[in-house]
């Protein structure tokens, strides 16, 4: 008996660190992208630590006699369907993920790239474009704006234009200004019926 209690408080304590980090990267404080653009890697570690504190207190079940089973058994059922729906969501994340996306202008000092998110189909083509740090795995992003193809509007080239502005050319000019110490979009161009899909935080 002692030995399961053992055992249950280290699955428990071993769950217990996984929700807190999935957590912690779900809401990503520091708004890296390499956290932000992958939620359904963080709902399925967290629906490995619920698994793990269901099994804590199903050790703990057996552990106990009669009567007093019933509150670590109850526990152990809602921690399962809570890890059921995390797992389930983040399966269907994994199935929905999209994060194709191509480099179009860089800074004249490195530090920032714009970057375009095609989402196009063939029914309704869209352009998304960003302005993203140059961090790697702790780089930063903030959206410009988005083309629909149904808008009439097109967009050709983009480019840097001094600190913190960003031109865009196509089917006419598009000044846009951000906040390069937050990296924050001050200005954004929606030509047409969309939206951003890539983390911005």
């Amino acid at each position: 008996m002692k030995t399961r209690t053992t055992t249950a408080s280290a699955v428990g304590v071993v769950g217990g660190v996984l929700v807190v980090e999935a957590v912690v990267a779900l809401l990503n404080p520091f708004r890296w992208t390499w956290s932000g653009d992958r939620p359904w890697l963080w709902l399925l570690v967290a629906a490995v630590g619920f698994a793990a504190l269901s099994v804590s207190f199903l050790l703990l079940m057996l552990a106990r006699p009669g009567p007093r089973r019933v509150p670590p058994a109850l526990a152990m059922v809602c921690l399962l369907l809570v890890g059921m729906v995390a797992g389930g969501l983040g399966l269907l994340g994994l199935a929905l993920h999209d994060h194709e996306m191509r480099v179009v202008a860089t800074s004249g000092d490195g530090r920032f790239e714009i970057i375009v998110h095609d989402t196009s189909d063939v029914i309704d083509p869209v352009d998304a474009l960003y302005v993203q740090t140059t961090g790697g795995p702790f780089s930063k992003r903030a959206y410009l704006g988005c083309f629909n193809s149904e808008s009439g509007h097109t967009f050709g080239s983009a480019r840097f234009a001094g600190n913190g502005t960003v031109i865009l050319d196509g089917t006419k000019q598009w000044t846009l200004r951000f906040d390069a110490q937050d990296v924050r979009s001050v200005d954004v161009v929606e030509e047409g019926a969309c939206t951003r899909q890539l983390y911005t935080g």
